[in-house]
């Protein structure tokens, strides 16, 4: 069957033949197919199938049909709270399980809109599984997902419309401080910032150097927009 490349994540070689996605193994694929195997055994509905492997030795994944917001398109408010809940979902899905491994939950660590599929408003998958998924806390991922959905720190947006949406999605994820997830938003950005420092990927250190920034700026703004 044909294939058609597929773009995004942080795996090259993906594409998808018919109804299923093909993808090259890499350092993570042990851990990312242990996981999957997890959350199909535990009926979570939203994240692929592994199918098995292909004549090339590739990962056979089933292919989630539907809409991702592309190129920091406006998500609307059903969306984000459809998404929230299935990210609920997911981490209560691992919360304990093997494949933790000793954390609270299983991260992601991409979770955004940009890796969430849609079937109109309703949130149904969660692609992208890939290199950053590890054993971590709820609250991790939770801020990385909240950063995405709620457009945290874009200039474009008023702080207390960002404020408004972080509140809409950690009540429809059951998380009862949003005021926490605005301080591990923050404390992503200078984590980000050292480790690309670190790398010396001196572009991605200025993207996360300005977001630090902002988010010095205007934390306690956001706090006290907070409904």
């Amino acid at each position: 069957m044909d294939e058609q490349s597929l773009t995004g994540g942080n795996t090259l070689g993906l594409v998808r033949v018919g109804d299923t996605v093909r993808r090259p193994a890499h350092e993570s694929s042990p851990y990312v197919r242990d996981v999957l195997i997890h959350l199909e055994k535990a009926d979570f509905p939203g994240s692929p199938r592994l199918l098995g492997e292909d004549e090339h030795g590739r990962e056979i994944l089933t292919f989630i049909p539907g809409d991702v917001v592309q190129n920091d398109a406006p998500v609307s408010d059903a969306r984000l709270v459809s998404a929230a809940r299935l990210i609920r979902a997911f981490h209560d899905a691992t919360e304990g399980a093997p494949v933790a491994d000793g954390g609270e939950v299983v991260c992601h660590g991409d979770l955004g809109p940009h890796n969430t599929v849609f079937d109109g408003e309703e949130a149904i998958g969660l692609i992208d599984w890939d290199d950053d998924l590890a054993p971590g806390s709820r609250l991790t991922d939770l801020g990385h997902a909240v950063w995405c959905f709620a457009g945290v720190a874009d200039p474009g947006s008023a702080p207390a419309e960002q404020a408004r949406r972080v509140a809409l999605f950690c009540a429809a994820y059951g998380w009862p401080d949003p005021a926490a997830v605005i301080d591990e938003i923050a404390a992503r950005f200078a984590r980000a910032r050292a480790a690309h420092h670190a790398a010396g990927r001196a572009a991605a250190e200025a993207v996360f150097a300005d977001l630090a920034s902002w988010m010095a700026a205007h934390s306690p703004e956001l706090k006290a927009a907070l409904p």
